[in-house]
C-alpha cells in the first residue's frame, strides 16, 4: 500500500452524488463495502498483479444505502494483488465445492507496486480532485 496525500481527505459529500460522479469517472464500489464505510477503486492495470488508486470512505450520519447519506472522503491509496498464475494444487473437483472455491487468494494482497503505477494513480487522483472541486461548485 502506496498512501498518497491529496485535498480530498476530510472532504465531505452527499453519497449517491458521489457515486454518479465517480463511476462516470472509470471508478467503482469495491466488493469489500459495510454499510458505513466502502471504498471506490480505479483500475490502474493488470500486469503482473491488479495495481488499483482506492479511494476511501466513511459515512457521517447513517448507512451507505440511506437516502441522503453523507460521506467523509479518507487518505487514498495505491495497492497492488499478485494472483497465483497456476492451478491450485488443493482443488477439490465436486462442482458443489467448485462453487465455494472459485476464487483464488492473492499470494501478496499488498505486493510491491511498481513506480510506474504511483505515478499513473497520482496523475489519476489529480484529474478526481479537479472533478471533486467542480462537485462542490455546482
Amino acid at each position: 500500500m502506496y498512501e498518497i496525500e491529496s485535498a480530498i481527505k476530510d472532504r465531505k459529500f452527499e453519497y449517491k452524488q458521489f457515486k454518479e460522479v465517480l463511476e462516470r469517472a472509470g471508478y467503482s464500489l469495491g466488493g469489500a463495502w459495510e454499510y458505513d464505510h466502502g471504498y471506490f477503486d480505479y483500475k490502474l492495470g493488470s500486469d503482473n498483479g491488479y495495481h488499483f488508486l482506492r479511494i476511501p470512505f466513511h459515512t457521517i450520519n447513517g448507512q451507505i444505502e440511506d437516502k441522503n447519506v453523507m460521506i467523509q472522503l479518507d487518505q487514498p491509496y495505491i495497492l497492488t494483488h499478485k494472483y497465483q498464475n497456476d492451478v491450485d494444487e488443493n482443488a477439490e473437483s465436486s462442482v458443489i465445492q467448485a462453487a465455494f472455491n472459485q476464487f483464488q487468494t492473492p499470494i501478496e494482497k499488498d505486493a510491491d507496486i511498481p513506480a510506474e503505477y504511483i505515478e499513473r494513480g497520482q496523475q489519476v487522483l489529480s484529474q478526481l480532485e479537479v472533478i471533486l472541486d467542480h462537485l462542490n461548485k455546482s
